[in-house]
């Protein structure tokens, strides 16, 4: 007998030791619960967990029963790391609990909630988070591997936010860690993207920010070269109140005329936003201008990938912006008409943060480039190749996790320098050193790396 065979005859006994729900490919629920937002996974079993307690009881299966483990948050992650083939899944999704601790500042937020919850839980209180973009997007996943919001240039990375979290590690123990307690795990959980456990929840430093001044300036494509150049050279030390990027729809789905988006956020005192965006507004002629206030919470984006419809993502972190990069973009967009791209401006109180402050590193970098094929694989399949090129010949030394859908041995690489990966590997030495919690850009134990 199989172990997935086996895991499904002896379910039985793993619905009696949890409180939340345990599915199989016998329950209606089944294929849905095995679904990522970019891969459909067929699990053996997925645990829909109801606590720390579920937890351990779905790891202690899982080791019984040799099956591999996969963590699942909102199952956002483009590489779907939310799921697998054969293994077990716990599912997070019923962990949502989102509360102002006493000191009306520090928030407890479940690992299953989705940032949509939490900006709409927080906004009646005028408070707010720097989470992701998308309303959608699980917290668990975002802070185990950063988390490049609106507000990034202000706050940090949302895992920066970070003050304390409960995390249950592959011995089923679950350890309560801060700066104080277990603070080499906390260094690691942060960062780490769930290689190291299960975060159960997250206490989180919230601002005061009811609303924000946020919006698009469309400028016409044969202005591209002027606005993007300009604009990174605005971006690259402009007040860390403003945090924005330069967006170029695929061609597919757009005019191959379509306008350039350079997205604005301004947060913290509003007073003088229309001064920090001036300079964008001089790039060039502005088509459409939608910059309004708005709660923070309306600007996380709710958009669905229509049916049928996958991803492929690659991005690299770089410390400064080269010139020729705009051309080398527009040129392979014009190339690869399924393919997106998205320019992203850091540095800001992101880079005020120390190299070592956490297991994210790439302090240093200035801007993200992220570029998506998007569509379904008979649209874009004949573009992959070419799209892989581009990345080569781009050849970013760092990269983020968080937006890797076909992730490498290179792009673990990139996403932790060896002073990281040396490190981590001795986190996972300490509390996982079967190699429980693992994808493709977990750094394993020294053993396993030797």
């Amino acid at each position: 007998m199989t172990g997935s065979s086996a895991a499904r005859s002896g379910v039985d006994g793993l619905r009696a030791a949890v409180q939340g729900e345990v599915l199989t490919d016998l329950d209606a629920a089944y294929e849905v619960a095995g679904k990522t937002f970019n891969v459909q996974g067929y699990p053996a079993v997925v645990v829909r967990c109801a606590g720390a307690e579920d937890i351990a009881a779905a790891l202690r299966y899982a080791g019984e029963h040799q099956l591999p483990v996969a963590v699942r948050s909102g199952g956002h992650h483009p590489a779907g790391f939310g799921t697998n083939d054969g293994g077990l899944v716990i599912d997070v999704g019923l962990l949502d609990e989102v509360s102002v601790l006493p000191d009306r500042r520090t928030v407890r937020i479940g690992t299953g909630a989705t940032w949509g919850r939490v900006a709409k839980e927080l906004g009646s209180s005028g408070l707010a988070i720097s989470s992701g973009d998308t309303a959608a997007v699980g917290v668990g996943g975002l802070l185990g591997g950063g988390g490049i919001g609106w507000m990034v240039r202000r706050l940090g990375l949302a895992l920066d936010s970070v003050v304390g979290a409960e995390v249950v590690t592959a011995d089923g123990v679950a350890r309560r860690v801060d700066a104080v307690n277990e603070p080499e795990l906390f260094w690691g959980v942060r960062g780490s993207a769930g290689s190291l456990g299960v975060v159960t929840s997250y206490d989180v430093v919230a601002v005061e920010q009811p609303t924000v001044l946020f919006g698009s300036l469309l400028f016409p494509w044969t202005q591209l070269e002027q606005v993007v150049t300009g604009w990174a050279a605005y971006l690259a030390d402009a007040p860390v109140e403003l945090s924005s990027s330069v967006q170029l729809p695929p061609t597919m789905v757009a005019d191959r005329q379509a306008p350039i988006a350079v997205m604005v956020c301004v947060s913290g005192d509003l007073a003088q936003a229309e001064q920090l965006l001036a300079p964008l507004r001089a790039l060039g002629t502005v088509l459409t201008d939608t910059v309004a206030e708005i709660p923070y919470g309306d600007i996380l984006t709710t958009e669905q990938m229509p049916p049928g419809w996958t991803l492929r993502m690659r991005n690299g972190l770089f410390n400064r912006w080269a010139p020729e990069l705009v051309e080398t973009l527009a040129e392979a967009r014009r190339r690869m008409p399924a393919m997106a791209v998205d320019v992203r401006a850091l540095g800001g109180a992101y880079g005020a943060v120390g190299a070592d402050a956490a297991a994210f590193a790439h302090r240093g970098a200035r801007f993200m480039v992220n570029a998506v094929l998007l569509g379904t694989t008979e649209m874009y399949g004949g573009q992959v190749d070419e799209f892989e090129e581009l990345w080569k010949g781009l050849a970013p030394e760092r990269a983020y996790g968080n937006f890797l859908s076909h992730p490498t041995a290179d792009d673990l690489d990139r996403c932790f320098p060896k002073s990281h990966r040396d490190r981590l590997a001795a986190l996972k030495d300490a509390v996982d050193p079967q190699g429980v919690f693992g994808t493709a850009l977990t750094v394993p134990p020294t053993e396993r790396s030797a």
